[in-house]
């Protein structure tokens, strides 16, 4: 237990506002994590991802935690959020390795060469300090042996650092990057963010399936507008799709 001890006193250093607790199992950090704190996990027995999957969480061979705080927005305010926490991660990990080349799935999926590295989760609750009380899970292969990650049903990886940092050195620089797009974001919204994530966009210009309310439709992304929703030109006209029970894939 010293060495979880000595990691969560890292983050708590840096972060002193925050609530951080470190264990070594839990069902879920989404569901476990209290107001203002930051819950990491060695290994998750119920982890889920997006639209419910199973995120598969090997003790202490990856990253998983939840952190929750409140900002002075509403939930009509929030569009792109999700896009503005993958932001947060590519720049930490541009920060342990400025030749790392991280890319961001739309909505919320962290890719490298074609493989899926992490994965983000938002929940939104209102806050009874007239704010939106907002808990960001985050999900990220650190060192998963090969085995473990043909197990996985699609192309995964583990993140692309060449050399990786402590875990806990990590998560602190990116609570930090988190908060100081939280900044940005409640001054500006999305809007601000969107010239950040062109260069990132995995889908761009790639032939893609959008799967929604059972249907299917296939077209060439166009990016996302400055509502943080899918462009799709799809015979020959735009349409837009915004996240939620959302499945997109290149083809």
């Amino acid at each position: 237990m010293s060495h979880l001890t000595a990691s969560q006193q890292l983050i708590a250093r840096h972060h002193p506002e925050i609530q951080v607790d470190w264990v070594e199992t839990i069902d879920s950090t989404q569901s476990r994590v209290r107001p203002n704190s930051l819950l990491i996990s060695e290994h998750q027995g119920a982890g889920v991802g997006r639209r419910g999957n199973h995120w598969l969480t090997p003790s202490g061979q990856a990253i998983c935690l939840s952190y929750r705080f409140t900002l002075p927005l509403t939930a009509n305010q929030m569009h792109g959020y999700a896009l503005v926490v993958g932001l947060s991660i590519a720049a930490t990990i541009r920060h342990f390795d400025p030749t790392a080349q991280p890319g961001l799935k739309w909505p919320n999926d962290l890719y490298h060469q074609g493989q899926k590295f992490g994965g983000i989760l938002i929940n939104l609750h209102t806050s009874t300090n007239n704010g939106l009380d907002i808990t960001v899970g985050i999900g990220i292969n650190w060192t998963l042996d090969q085995t473990q990650l043909d197990s996985v049903n699609q192309p995964v990886t583990n993140i692309p650092l060449k050399q990786p940092p402590a875990r806990a050195e990590f998560i602190s620089q990116l609570i930090t990057r988190i908060k100081t797009n939280n900044q940005r974001f409640t001054q500006r919204g999305w809007p601000a963010f969107l010239s950040d994530w062109l260069p990132l966009d995995v889908l761009l210009d790639q032939l893609i399936t959008v799967q929604q309310d059972g249907q299917q439709h296939q077209g060439l992304c166009q990016g996302v507008d400055e509502q943080g929703r899918l462009l799709v030109l799809i015979d020959g006209r735009m349409k837009h799709f915004s996240g939620g029970q959302v499945s997109v894939r290149a083809i």
